[in-house]
């Protein structure tokens, strides 16, 4: 049986401060950010959790209350003991729902001539979900979920014969009793097999024909894992395929080309699940195989998580590094755009501390009043001649015909830079940052139409 582990803790959204800390205490913020962002290699979770107040106005009655007679003539048999009529037609692109996989769905069952449900997901307040395959729910249902496709809507007349059998359950379930069942498919998820490379013969662990689809079965185990916040069971599962893979002798061009394609996406799922668990230096191990494998050209996924990772490991330079290396690979995606700024902050803020820290050890209590003071007053009068030299810069080349200007990163420190992006807004303006050249930023105005 699989064993359920909690998922690993957070990354903090900013730092803590030592020096805030020691003196008056500080505040933090966890970092919740969505799985479901594109920047996660093919794991891709999509929410298909139903709002209350849906669920709560979702028609409960009977949509039949003659006799199941006359339904099964609007009805069109699809096997000796179910009759299907389609009220909504799914989504066709990944077929019917399969066998092996995790389907969500919603249903009202009803006997012959009652208006009112005698079992109903809707009553319960939630969606229903269950693996195919399992054996875990009635035989009738999975087999008219099985003849489903996603966000499909349909009816169903089940025969006593795949519900509850000749005797029933009197006197709540009469004996040979059909049913009329009302379901939806909210959708389903391929879950693999997590036995799938245990149940290799010793003499075929070597063979790429035969692990190479039990490994596919592997991957898809880890990513059910990671929809459902088992994070370690994921990364077993991600790490086992890419041994199983590795161990393999290849016989052509063809087969490395394929053993390549899913290792590559094995490690980026390795390098998202570590990054949850919180184990940046495993992420960083990661990438170097990843960066072989690809030749020195990792993905902008593989950048991200790196960068996410470092920046755990207190490395933000490097943090930084990686995000602008992702930026240049999807210049318009605003996560990364947010990571960076992030890290600018970081690094602005963690020096400042690193300041105050020695500036505290190293002065007594009256240096400590006046070197406060007199930083104080040099600060703000210095400050004020930034700003105003920004504020003329700025109103010379609203003037002028330019649209944009380039300015090096270099010639301004953390506080510079945040004061001009500050005037530059209440100018209508822009600044931003080079993907490719993390030195050169480009002044720009905003236009209004």
């Amino acid at each position: 049986m699989e064993e359920e582990y909690q998922s690993g803790a957070n990354l903090l959204k900013e730092p803590l401060s030592f020096a805030e800390l020691i003196e008056g205490g500080a505040q933090f913020e966890v970092d919740t950010a969505d799985i479901n962002n594109p920047l996660y290699e093919d794991i891709n979770l999509e929410d298909d959790e139903v709002g209350e107040e849906e669920i709560e106005n979702e028609a409960l009655i009977s949509p039949w209350t003659r006799s199941f007679d006359e339904l099964r003539e609007l009805m069109t048999p699809i096997g000796e003991h179910i009759y299907k009529r389609i009220t909504r037609a799914g989504i066709k692109d990944q077929g019917p729902v399969p066998e092996k996989a995790r389907v969500s769905l919603r249903y009202s069952a009803y006997w012959e001539g009652q208006s009112a449900p005698f079992d109903s997901s809707m009553l319960r307040g939630t969606k229903f979900e269950f693996e195919t395959g399992s054996n875990k729910v009635l035989e009738g249902l999975e087999a008219a979920v099985r003849t489903m496709y996603a966000y499909e809507q349909a009816e169903f007349i089940i025969s006593y014969k795949l519900l509850f059998h000749e005797l029933g359950c009197p006197p709540r379930i009469k004996p040979k009793a059909d049913g009329l069942f009302k379901i939806e498919v909210i959708g389903f998820t391929l879950i693999g097999d997590q036995q799938s490379l245990e149940n290799i013969a010793p003499e075929d662990r070597t063979k790429f024909s035969i692990v190479y689809p039990k490994a596919q079965d592997m991957h898809l185990h880890g990513k059910d894992c990671v929809k459902r916040g088992l994070y370690r069971n994921a990364l077993g599962a991600f790490e086992n395929a890419i041994t199983s893979l590795n161990y393999c002798r290849l016989a052509d061009d063809k087969d490395e080309l394929k053993q390549r394609e899913l290792l590559i996406t094995l490690y980026t799922n390795v390098m998202f699940c570590n990054n949850k668990l919180s184990r940046p230096a495993k992420v960083c191990i990661a990438m170097r195989a990843l960066r072989h494998l690809t030749q020195n050209k990792p993905s902008c996924k593989a950048l991200f998580h790196e960068g996410r990772a470092l920046a755990a490991l207190g490395e933000y330079e490097r943090a930084r590094e990686a995000f602008v290396q992702a930026q240049a690979k999807e210049p318009n995606n605003k996560e990364i755009s947010e990571e960076i700024i992030k890290m600018e902050q970081r690094v602005s803020k963690y020096k400042q501390s690193i300041r105050e820290i020695w500036t505290r050890a190293l002065s007594t209590p009256q240096e400590k009043q006046k070197e406060e003071t007199v930083e104080n007053t040099e600060e703000n009068t210095a400050n004020q001649q930034v700003k105003r030299d920004f504020q003329a810069q700025l109103e010379e080349f609203d003037k002028s015909a330019l649209q944009s200007i380039q300015l090096s990163r270099k010639g301004y420190t953390d506080k510079e830079f945040d004061v001009l992006r500050l005037l530059a807004t209440q100018h209508s303006m822009k600044v931003s940052m080079s993907p490719l050249d993390v030195d050169r930023l480009t002044l720009s105005k905003l236009s209004i139409n």
